[in-house]
Formats: C-alpha cells, structure tokens, sequence
C-alpha cells in the first residue's frame, strides 16, 4: 500500500497540469476511438464536474486527477487519470479499492465508463465491475454489491 498519498481539491492553477495529463493519457486512446483531439475538446473534459476534480498527489507531488461524485444512490467515478511514469505500480488499484470500500459501507454501487480502447478496462474487470452497457466509443461498467 502506498501510504505518501493525498488529495487536495483541485483549482484553476492546476489547469495547466490537467492539460497537460490529459495529454499524456488519453490522446492515443481518443485517436484509437476516432473522437476529437484539440484544445477544446481536452479543456471541455477537464471543466466537466471540476467542483469533483481533486489532484491526486504522491509526496506532495502532481501525479494525477481523481473526479468522483455521489447521487442517485451510486459513486460515479467520473475521471481517474495517473501520470504514465506512475502507472503500473498500483496507484489506480489502491485510490479505487478505497472507492469501493466506501461504497460497500455505504451499500451502494460504482459506476464508471471507459473508452473501449483504454486498457484500463481490465483493471475495472479485475476490480469486479461489470460491463451493463455500452455505445459506440465506450464500455459503461458497475459494480454489484454483494452485501
């Protein structure tokens, strides 16, 4: 367990930072998509639920964005994006195992989406989201309570 992590909510300072990890992590999986890559596009996603946006840090260092939000009696994982030199080390696991220990206390359901070219889906699947539908670009995944 990785126990130098922290959140702290996210401000317009960190734009710049956002930009740029957006970047980083998901224009080749929106060219595989076949969506749109420019500016706009990147700066319309980041704005998306920005009151949720919390930066993710690693020894008081930007190493990612975690936006979640609860209605509807469901957590909604709504962006979780890891620097690449952070990946694979079980960061992303860690920050959404403690999601789903929320939302087993609480009783409730995680949702999320993914793009159908993100190989982050197998982390999903690992984790015990389930596929419930899907449209042209991406997969939306659910977790099942078993309480």
């Amino acid at each position: 367990m990785i126990t130098n992590l922290t959140f702290r909510k996210a401000s317009k300072e960190d734009i710049e930072f956002l930009l740029w990890l957006r970047k980083e992590t998901m224009v080749q999986y929106l060219i595989n998509s076949r969506m749109e890559v420019n500016e706009e596009s990147h700066l319309s996603r980041i704005n998306y639920h920005f009151e949720h946006a919390k930066i993710i840090l690693l020894n008081n260092q930007k190493i990612g964005l975690l936006k979640t939000a609860e209605q509807d009696g469901e957590i909604e994982i709504l962006q979780i994006q890891i620097a690449p030199n952070h990946q694979n080390k079980g960061i992303g696991s860690q920050i959404i195992k403690s999601i789903l220990k929320e939302s087993f206390a609480k009783k409730i359901p995680v949702r999320l989406s993914v793009l159908k070219a993100n190989k982050a889906q197998t982390l999903y699947k690992n984790l015990g989201f389930e596929i419930y539908d899907e449209n042209e670009f991406s997969y939306f995944m659910k977790t099942t309570l078993n309480v």
